[in-house]
């Protein structure tokens, strides 16, 4: 889910106007109803075109031209205290869209192309004058979305391989109250966006061992991004000792790497089980540095940075699929998905830990080589306290809830 969302980040760190980050968890995992129903537990059984997402090893089992588009909506509410005083984002829907397309070329080469959010983040906090807006934010945006053409070859009846290419457009912005009261000028608001292209590779395998076991595993570098921006600002001019000033904006961000393992068991014929296991590297996201044309607070170039010290987190998920008959078939699973915050860095951004994820869903064979999958998902995020050490606030978050609801309509020609 997003960890809404669900991606490395973005920040502003003022001078005297403290830390301006996104925060942790926006890994986006929701790549088709019927991954989201098994939990992501798909890197070793029964193949689909997203399978380009997770595990693209397994579209060699996809036979001729096929096609799959999708979508999830995702609701989330979460509430965090800064410094005592507790307030919690708007709740509304995002929608993650999604496409895939796979095609055998020759006997044992397939080709596939799809195209996915990997991360995204979205939330606006109703109070601009709430403390926690004014040491970090009040309202974020972050969105990207891949591209990533892949080869796959089957080097036996019960090995293949495949690699491809990811093409991602990352975009963020940031809104920040800016409390100028000691100077007796109210309060001023900054505004910072930024967007880049980026790249990345995806290395996969898939191994049946037996009619009962099969393995899985994936790969996928890290995508350094490079933004370009503008930081505005309503108030521009000089207010005493500090100077506000529109001008450009540069950050580079490194979206980490991710292991990926499955290992999946059919102990009757209508029925298999997966379990995995993702590994994503946050502990690359140690620290974060802005080029500012015109830096916050001085009005001159300079560079702004701040430490996170994320920690590597992981995925592990179990899933199941039971055929009811040649017409439906029945899912259902759990994650525990693990938080990358570190404690002493604490924001507003995503104010959720540790996350629990139940989910359940059905796939409907409708004949002529159409297939709809549907899928619904509960979140339950744990709370969490801790600081921030670049501006003193304690910090806490509250327990968080989201809904997910997921659809995918696949044609075979």
């Amino acid at each position: 889910m997003k960890k809404f969302v669900k991606v490395a980040s973005f920040a502003l760190i003022c001078g005297i106007l403290s830390t301006s980050v996104f925060g942790a968890g926006f890994g986006l995992y929701e790549f088709s109803a019927r991954g989201n129903a098994m939990g992501g537990a798909v890197l070793a059984g029964d193949a689909e075109p997203a399978s380009l997402a997770l595990n693209p090893a397994l579209i060699t089992d996809l036979k001729g031209t096929q096609f799959q588009l999708g979508a999830t909506e995702i609701t989330a509410s979460a509430r965090v205290t800064y410094d005592h005083e507790g307030q919690s984002p708007d709740r509304v829907w995002w929608t993650l869209p999604t496409a895939y397309y796979t095609q055998q070329v020759f006997e044992d080469w397939y080709f596939g192309i799809g195209a996915f959010p990997r991360f995204g983040l979205s939330g606006t906090y109703p109070d601009k004058n709430w403390i926690g807006s004014k040491r970090d934010l009040y309202d974020v945006e972050v969105t990207s979305y891949s591209v990533q053409p892949t080869v796959a070859f089957q080097a036996t009846e019960r090995f293949s391989v495949a690699a491809g290419m990811e093409i991602m457009y990352f975009k963020f912005n940031e809104k920040k109250t800016i409390d100028l009261s000691a100077l007796g000028m109210g309060n001023n608001y900054m505004d910072v966006g930024g967007d880049s292209w980026g790249l990345g590779a995806m290395l996969a395998m898939a191994y049946k061992a037996n009619d009962l076991v099969s393995l899985g595993a994936s790969f996928r570098t890290r995508v350094k991004q490079g933004l370009n921006g503008d930081g505005k600002f309503t108030k521009q001019g000089t207010f005493g000792p500090v100077t506000f000033q529109n001008g450009s904006v540069h950050g580079d961000v490194m979206l980490p790497a991710q292991l990926a393992l499955g290992v999946s068991y059919r102990p009757i014929e209508k029925l298999f089980i997966e379990f995995n296991w993702t590994n994503i590297f946050w502990s690359s996201f140690d620290e974060l540095a802005i080029d500012f044309e015109h830096q916050p607070g001085t009005g001159t170039s300079g560079t702004v940075s701040g430490k996170k010290e994320w920690k590597d987190a992981y995925r592990m998920g179990l899933g199941a699929e039971y055929t009811l008959s040649k017409v439906v078939k029945f899912r259902g699973s759990y994650i525990f998905d693990k938080t990358p915050t570190n404690n002493d860095y604490m924001d507003v951004l995503v104010p959720v830990s540790n996350r629990h994820l139940f989910g359940a869903g059905i796939g409907l064979n409708l004949g002529k080589g159409v297939i709809l999958d549907g899928s619904y998902t509960f979140l339950i995020g744990e709370g969490m306290s801790g600081n921030n050490l670049d501006n003193g606030a304690q910090v806490r978050y509250g327990q968080a809830f989201s809904h997910m609801i997921g659809l995918s309509l696949r044609y075979i020609l």
